[in-house]
């Protein structure tokens, strides 16, 4: 997987600071020409790079062509930087067989639309078998980069301890809103970031206390598990849902993920279903509890 390095460049575009004293934050006396020297290194870097990707991926695929070559771990989907890419390719007369990148955020809709865009990219340049492939992705809540680093008491405490958590209830619903969605969408692999025991992007604390994402990730799996046959996914506003039934076809699943919405309660419509519900609830004050389920008619 070739990466084009580009977390700096990334972290400069969106939280404003520039961690450079050498001049790489552009020459100029003035912002506006600074801005616009930026703007011709960042094009010169974009053109050396796909030049070294396209030359990199012939001659890899020429020499390794069992492999599957692609790239290049984007820090964010920049839909300009890939159309130059493929566009180098198919000029090059050689196909790359994944491209891929990051997204932090908290919007399910813009990772799911992320991926329709990415298809109808590839597929205008001829790459119809090209895959798709967010290699790292993560809730991260309205206190973005910064906030996550500061070590202001009340910062903290809103990105480690309310709701809006980094790992709280509404990272866990976005979560599952998100892979509920990904098992019809574009995408042919999705990473989620990450898996360490303990730490920002783990699933424990200093404390081996579970974080809420660790309980939303545990739900899926459960589902996935249990359940492998995939029946529908539906988004409508802040409600996600995905039905799934076990191969024998005896047990069902409904995941209902409510992602920031307002709504004290949601009515779900199940038919052909005759015996007595049990659920699974996962809440800001509740973790996987399971509760009794009854019909209202």
């Amino acid at each position: 997987c070739l990466d084009n390095g580009a977390d700096t460049d990334f972290e400069w575009v969106y939280t404003g600071y520039t961690p450079y004293d050498d001049g790489d934050g552009g020459k100029g006396s003035t912002e506006a020409e600074r801005r616009a020297n930026r703007k011709v290194r960042d094009a010169k870097r974009r053109a050396m790079f796909v030049e070294f990707f396209v030359k990199c991926l012939k001659r890899i695929k020429s020499e390794f062509p069992e492999l599957k070559v692609g790239g290049p771990a984007m820090c964010w989907f920049h839909k300009d930087y890939f159309r130059d890419m493929l566009k180098a390719c198919k000029e090059a007369g050689v196909a790359p067989d994944f491209i891929s990148w990051h997204y932090y955020g908290n919007k399910p809709s813009v990772i799911i639309g992320n991926a329709d865009k990415a298809r109808r990219l590839c597929d205008s340049f001829g790459f119809k078998k090209c895959e798709l492939i967010i290699n790292e992705w993560h809730y991260l809540g309205d206190y973005s980069w910064k906030g996550l680093r500061s070590i202001d008491p009340a910062v903290r405490k809103k990105v480690w301890e309310s709701p809006a958590s980094h790992n709280g209830i509404d990272s866990s619903c976005f979560t599952l809103s998100t892979l509920a969605q990904m098992q019809t969408s574009k995408y042919d692999q999705a990473y989620f970031y990450g898996c360490r025991h303990t730490g920002s992007w783990g699933y424990m604390d200093e404390f081996r206390r579970y974080y809420k994402i660790w309980y939303a990730l545990n739900l899926f799996g459960s589902i996935m598990k249990d359940c492998t046959n995939l029946c529908a996914s539906t988004c409508d506003g802040t409600v996600s849902t995905l039905a799934a039934k076990s191969a024998d076809g005896k047990t069902g699943w409904l995941l209902v993920s409510d992602y920031r919405g307002k709504d004290e309660k949601v009515a779900v419509d199940v038919k052909g279903v005759r015996e007595v519900l049990s659920a699974t609830l996962l809440d800001h004050e509740r973790n996987n509890e399971s509760i009794n389920v009854s019909f209202v008619d």
